[in-house]
């Protein structure tokens, strides 16, 4: 089972930016009750989760690099879990997508829900979650499965049999928005573009730079 956690809206502290052809709750031409789901690593934050937990647990411990090859036998998951409970993320220095953190904010202000589907693992999307005051779900990986590319698409298809939308970047998203009813692209390569646009939904492309974020 995947983890959830609940946040409260906090609208007030964030500072949105400007988003490109996105009109609050109107997003796609698809009605509120439709979610946005937020992937993490390279779509909501700059970089990847599983590394930041890596780098912060070796600067401590450079031999934790031994039980990281142990853990890895057991899945990527046991892998991120056992990271994840050593970690104490420095959240100050995680860079957060200003367009995506204005859109979620803007559809969450107009009635949205805003999810947030991870392959990361839930510890640390739950801390990140928690901060930013405007996630409603959040689905991470649990150190038994790995929610990433098929395994996140079928949760999804389970959890919102209504349809969803879907934020991310890379290459295991096109298994998710496959069946989704909305893409949105962010930051990503020429080729992810190309397959997604061959997908048929519609699509919104945000790019731009990360920068440093926290809630005020």
């Amino acid at each position: 089972m995947s983890d959830v956690v609940t946040a409260d809206i906090s609208t007030a502290r964030h500072r949105p930016g400007r988003t490109r052809d996105v009109r609050a709750g109107l997003l796609l031409g698809l009605p509120l009750a439709v979610p946005l789901v937020l992937d993490v690593d390279g779509t909501l934050i700059s970089g990847d989760l599983l590394y930041k937990s890596f780098l912060c647990n070796a600067l401590r411990n450079p031999l934790i690099v031994f039980s990281c090859a142990k853990w890895l036998l057991q899945g990527r998951a046991a892998l991120k879990r056992q990271l994840a409970l050593r970690c104490q993320m420095d959240w100050d220095r995680v860079r957060l997508n200003k367009e995506v953190v204005a859109l979620a904010v803007r559809e969450k202000t107009a009635g949205r829900t805003i999810v947030l589907a991870t392959a990361a693992d839930a510890i640390l999307a739950g801390q990140l979650a928690s901060r930013l005051g405007f996630i409603d779900q959040m689905f991470a990986s649990d150190g038994e499965r790995n929610y990433k590319g098929r395994a996140k698409a079928d949760l999804l298809r389970q959890r919102f049999p209504a349809g969803f939308i879907y934020a991310g970047d890379s290459k295991s998203d096109l298994r998710v928005w496959r069946y989704a009813d909305g893409i949105v692209l962010v930051n990503a390569s020429r080729s992810v573009t190309s397959a997604a646009r061959k997908l048929q939904r519609p699509i919104i492309e945000l790019a731009s730079r990360a920068q440093v974020w926290a809630p005020r």
